[in-house]
This record gives C-alpha cells, sequence and structure tokens, in this order.
C-alpha cells in the first residue's frame, strides 16, 4: 500500500487540515473575545466592514492569495491570522503523531486524555496569543486546560499529589496579585499556573514554577536594559507560565535530581 494511503498518512493530514480550521476559529475567539463580542455571525474586515465570502477564509491560503491585504479595500491583514492557523495545524500534527498510542490504550482515562490533548493546545494557543495582544488570560481557555490536567492526573495515577501542588502554586501566585494590587502578578496568572501544574503533575510542576520565574525575570531585565520597558511596565505573565511548564515537561526529572530537590518530594 503506498505510504500517502496508510491510515497513519491519512490520519496526520487530517490532524493537520483539521487544525488549520480549527486556527482560523480560534483567532475569532481570540480578536471577538477580548472586545466581549458573541462569536456567531458572519466574519467581516474590521476596517470596511464587508462580509467575508469563502473564497477569503481559506486559512493561510486566503492571506497569501491576497497579498495580506483586505480584497475589498486594500487595508494590510495582521500576521496574526497566519500564524495561528499555521501554530494550531502543526500543534495537532504533533499531538496526534505523539500522543496517538493513547488513543489505542484499553482505558477509558488513556482516550480521554488524547481527546482532550486537542482543545487543551488550542487553549494554550488562545492563552499566549491573547496575553500577548490584550494583556487577558481567558477563563474559558484556562478552564479547558485544568479538564484536562484532571484527566491527565487521573491517567497518571497522581491526580490528588498533582491537585495539591497545583493549589499551592495558584494560591502563591494569587497572593501576589492580591497584596501588590495587580501590579506585580495578574489574577489570571494564578488561575493558568494552577492549570498548567495540573496538566504537567508533581513534582514537575515545581520546576514549572520555577522556571516561569527565571524565565519571566530574566526577559523582564533584559527588556528594562534595552529600554523597552520600564520598572513600571507590565510584562504578560502568561507565555512565562506556559513556555516553563512545557520545560518543565521535558526536563524536570534531570533538573530536580540535579538541584538535589528530588531528595524533597
Amino acid at each position: 500500500m503506498p505510504v500517502f494511503l496508510s491510515p497513519l498518512f491519512v490520519f496526520l493530514c487530517a490532524a493537520f487540515a483539521g487544525g488549520l480550521v480549527i486556527g482560523s476559529f480560534l483567532n475569532v475567539v481570540i480578536l471577538r473575545g477580548a472586545v466581549g463580542a458573541g462569536f456567531g455571525g458572519r466574519s467581516r474586515c474590521d476596517a470596511c466592514g464587508v462580509t467575508l465570502c469563502w473564497r477569503e477564509l481559506i486559512p493561510v491560503f486566503s492571506f497569501l492569495r491576497q497579498k495580506a491585504r483586505c480584497r475589498s479595500c486594500g487595508t494590510a491583514l495582521s500576521w496574526q491570522y497566519p500564524l495561528v492557523e499555521g501554530v494550531t495545524a502543526l500543534a495537532f500534527l504533533f499531538l496526534a503523531w505523539r500522543f496517538l498510542p493513547l488513543a489505542s490504550v484499553p482505558t477509558y482515562a488513556g482516550a480521554f486524555v488524547f481527546l482532550l490533548a486537542f482543545p487543551a493546545a488550542a487553549a494554550l494557543i488562545v492563552l499566549i496569543v491573547s496575553d500577548f495582544k490584550f494583556q487577558i488570560l481567558p477563563d474559558g481557555a484556562t478552564a479547558t486546560l485544568a479538564i484536562f490536567g484532571v484527566a491527565a492526573g487521573f491517567a497518571r495515577g497522581t491526580l490528588a499529589a498533582d491537585a495539591g501542588a497545583a493549589l499551592v502554586c495558584g494560591l502563591f501566585f494569587t497572593a501576589l496579585w492580591f497584596f501588590s494590587r495587580g501590579r506585580w502578578m495578574g489574577f489570571g496568572d494564578g488561575k493558568l499556573i494552577f492549570a498548567t501544574s495540573l496538566v504537567i503533575g508533581f513534582p514537575a510542576s515545581i520546576a514549572g514554577f520555577l522556571f516561569s520565574f527565571w524565565l519571566g525575570g530574566i526577559v523582564g531585565v533584559f527588556l528594562i536594559v534595552l529600554g523597552s520597558k520600564g520598572l513600571q511596565s507590565r510584562i504578560p505573565f502568561g507565555p512565562f507560565i506556559i513556555i516553563g511548564a512545557v520545560l518543565a515537561y521535558v526536563v524536570s526529572s534531570r533538573f530536580l535530581a540535579l538541584t538535589g530537590l528530588s531528595l524533597m518530594f
């Protein structure tokens, strides 16, 4: 059988194509959610208000074909559109390849984790872009991530420990927000680290907690030195929480062993 007709190849192509479509919808969620608008109704050009036809809504292709401009008024379009669509497609392709074995696990937990991995990835993309662009961490995306974390903890059999560590991390960030009156940390950051800590589990969540602070501190100092930010400027912290969690998922075991922190857990 030719490779392009194999079930695995077809499945991966379907995941990639589905990611493009979902990525297009995520742009709607990000942009309309920032202004409190609903997700229903036809898509329109933000500049001229013309309703877009289906030829203008094909993920990535329409953007390139129109040379990054509105077909009606010629207004330049944001590169956010193809970037979010492309990143979502690649994320779905990776998940389909990486977590496909879970779909064949003869347990409800394994299949549940596999199915929830895709909306969790979509939620991460929404959170990163929304925080960078609008300094907003949507509750719906955070809740989706937390649900995936509960399913992952249940599948690992460590849900109680994971939830306890996630609660401690979340409460610490929430305390920073409360006592600084929002100057050091946003309330959404506490909810986000609770969700990411559930996803990666304990003790990886401890490494993720530390990584997020270190990354945020290094980037913050770097931006101040460059003059891009001042001491009173607010830097979106959500992306650092997410990057820290991803790093912890990959290297937490080695990090905890090298630092001796593994002896504490």
